[in-house]
């Protein structure tokens, strides 16, 4: 009989199958074939955000695996969303430990490096995922509530006040129900590629008793801009998960163009660099049309 795809989908999100193990291994082979120094800049991007999103894949069937875990659906997501914001971060270190070790091969005599390189990480990968396989698929009471409770902090004043700032914009999309979970959420901060850096990431943790908003999936429709780094545009964005707050996060604007990008990720900027968040008064509110965001 035919394996239907859901069933194929359900084991390669599973992360203690063997469907998992060897399309994780086979993608992390793949990755490793690309030598990242011959990408353009365009390809650069996509090169790096695939593993971004590639990590956040594994980071997120490992927790759906974890039945006992006690985080909730925005922190599942905001764990994700951390996850591929440090890939990104440290893209730019990888590769060049990549090419430390590429040319070391070459210098060994090696004909193909890159294929050396991608059997290593695919051993790898399969090693980490057969441990993980192995190990119980509970933990002892306590331990996650420990864990969980390390994890989340409370909301910086400088974030509750660019989060309430953002719903106060709008009376629609759940906007008084956020406005509920955030007088009593918790946040996980993100950090950049090295312990203690600023990233531009916030994940929520919310009671699980409180009402939801409505839509349940998506990005609140407005956002803040400012500028920064010699007058650059960047967007503050607010992501809801399953109803509930899930991160506030920036990004590069909107309104920046494919040149303006090249050239940002040419001279190996990233978002590392703004080093803080935006005061409230720095930004300009604005919403989503269907003529797109427009001043609020």
């Amino acid at each position: 009989m035919p394996v239907s795809l859901r069933s194929a989908l359900a084991q390669l999100n599973n992360s203690r199958s063997v469907t998992n193990g060897v399309v994780s291994a086979s993608l992390m082979a793949a990755m490793t074939l690309i030598d990242p120094r011959r990408l353009t800049t365009a390809r650069r991007l996509i090169y790096r955000s695939t593993m971004a999103a590639f990590t956040a894949w594994g980071v997120w069937v490992v927790l759906k695996a974890d039945d006992d875990s006690t985080l909730t659906g925005s922190a599942r997501v905001g764990v994700t969303v951390g996850a591929a914001g440090a890939t990104l971060g440290i893209a730019e270190a990888g590769e060049a430990l990549d090419a430390r070790l590429s040319d070391s091969l070459v210098r060994a005599g090696a004909s193909r490096p890159r294929a050396i390189l991608a059997v290593g990480a695919a051993t790898i990968s399969l090693i980490s995922w057969w441990m993980g396989r192995t190990q119980p698929a509970t933990v002892p009471q306590g331990s996650i509530d420990d864990a969980a409770a390390e994890q989340f902090v409370a909301v910086p004043d400088e974030v509750r006040a660019l989060v309430s700032h953002l719903l106060s914009a709008s009376s629609g999309f759940g906007a008084h129900e956020l406005r509920a979970q955030l007088a009593v959420a918790r946040a996980s901060v993100y950090e950049g590629s090295q312990l203690g850096d600023f990233w531009p990431g916030v994940g929520f943790q919310v009671p699980a008793d409180l009402p939801v908003a409505v839509p349940g999936d998506a990005t609140f429709p407005v956002i803040g801009r400012y500028r920064a780094l010699e007058g650059r545009t960047f967007d503050l964005y607010l992501v809801v998960q399953d109803g509930r707050l899930g991160t506030l996060a920036v990004s590069e604007a909107r309104d920046w163009t494919a040149e303006d990008l090249e050239s940002w990720l040419d001279a190996d900027h990233g978002l590392h660099e703004l080093g803080r968040w935006p005061a409230v008064d720095e930004i300009e509110v604005m919403i989503e049309t269907p003529e797109g965001y427009q001043p609020a």
